[in-house]
C-alpha cells in the first residue's frame, strides 16, 4: 500500500524476463551439483578408458601365453620324471624315499619327526653310495642308453613317427615301428649309444641295415642307409659314425629308419631322446 493515498505503482514483468531468470537459476543449480571440471574431463577419461582396455587385452594375451608355457613345462617335467624312473630301474639304483609328511615338512627338512629324518638320511646315504659305487666302475651310467638322435637336428627332420599311420606304398594304416629321419644323401648317421655291432647287412626291403646291442638289454636298428662305416662285432661309442643317409631298400626318399628295442619289446625312440636338440619338422611320410 503506498503512503498517504498515493497511486499504486505497477511494475510489469515480461515473459522473457521470467524465462531468463529461471534459466539462470537452473545453470546455478547445475554448477553447484555438477562441477564444471567434470565436463572438461570427459574426453580425457574416455582416452584413459581406451588405454586401460587395450592394456587389459594385452595382459590377457600374456596370461594365456604364460599358461601355455607352464603347461609345456609341466609336460616336459613329467617326461623327465619318467626318464629318471627308467634310469633308476635300469641301473638298479634305489628310489628316493616317498615322504608322507605334511606339505610344510616336505619343504622344511628340520620340521620332520626325528625318526622320519633319520630314515630319510639313511635312504639318501644309500642312494649316494650305490650311485658312486656304479660310477666308480669307470663307465658313464648313461653311455649305453639310446638317448642321442642318430642324425643331427640341424641336418634332418622327422618325416614319420612311431605308431599307426598311413603306409606310403599301400595307402592303408599300418604300424610303424620306428622313427624316420629325412636328410640329404651322405649325411652322417651316428650311434645313439655305446654298444657292440651285431648286424651289418644289405636287405632287399630294409636296404643297408645296422643293429647295435647295448647294455641292459637295449638294441638299436638303422635301416635304408646309403653306406655302412662299421663291421659286425665292432665296439662303438655313442656318437661314433656308423653310416650315411641313403636310398637303399624299399623307400620313397633319403632317410634313416631308426628303431629301439628293449629285449623283445619295441619302444618309441622319442620317449628316450633328450628333447633339447630335437628335430621337430615333419614332411610327407616315408617307409
Amino acid at each position: 500500500m503506498p503512503p498517504k493515498g498515493s497511486r499504486v505503482k505497477v511494475f510489469p514483468i515480461r515473459l522473457w524476463m521470467v524465462i531468463l531468470l529461471v534459466f539462470m537459476l537452473a545453470i546455478g543449480l547445475a554448477g553447484f551439483f555438477m562441477p564444471f571440471d567434470s565436463l572438461t574431463l570427459t574426453a580425457q577419461e574416455q582416452h584413459q578408458h581406451k588405454n586401460l582396455t587395450e592394456q587389459n587385452k594385452r595382459l590377457h594375451q600374456n596370461i594365456g601365453a604364460t599358461l601355455r608355457l607352464l603347461t609345456t613345462l609341466k609336460e616336459n617335467t613329467g617326461r623327465l620324471e619318467a626318464k629318471k624312473e627308467q634310469a633308476l630301474d635300469i641301473f638298479g639304483l634305489p628310489r628316493p624315499l616317498e615322504r608322507t609328511q605334511s606339505k610344510r615338512q616336505k619343504t622344511n627338512t628340520p620340521a620332520m619327526e626325528p625318526s622320519a629324518l633319520l630314515s630319510y638320511l639313511d635312504e639318501r646315504e644309500n642312494f649316494i653310495l650305490t650311485f658312486t659305487s656304479k660310477a666308480s666302475e669307470g663307465r658313464n651310467l648313461f653311455e649305453s642308453l639310446p638317448v642321442n638322435y642318430p642324425v643331427g637336428a640341424s641336418e634332418s627332420i622327422i618325416s614319420r613317427r612311431f605308431g599307426i599311420g598311413r603306409d606310403p606304398f599301400t595307402g592303408k594304416d599300418k604300424m610303424h615301428y620306428g622313427v624316420d629321419f629325412a636328410a640329404e644323401i651322405g649325411t652322417p648317421v651316428r650311434a645313439s649309444a655305446s654298444g657292440t655291432v651285431t648286424l651289418v647287412e644289405d636287405d632287399p626291403i630294409w636296404g643297408k641295415r645296422i643293429a647295435i646291442t647295448h647294455a641292459q638289454g637295449y638294441r638299436t636298428i638303422y635301416a635304408h642307409l646309403g653306406t655302412t662305416r662299421t663291421a659286425n662285432g665292432r665296439s662303438v661309442k655313442r656318437g661314433d659314425l656308423i653310416g650315411t643317409i641313403g636310398l637303399s631298400g624299399l623307400t620313397t626318399g633319403p632317410h634313416v629308419h631308426f628303431e629301439l628295442w628293449h629285449q623283445d619289446k619295441v619302444l618309441n625312440p622319442e620317449e628316450y631322446f633328450f628333447h633339447m636338440h630335437s628335430p621337430t619338422s615333419q614332411l610327407s611320410m616315408r617307409n
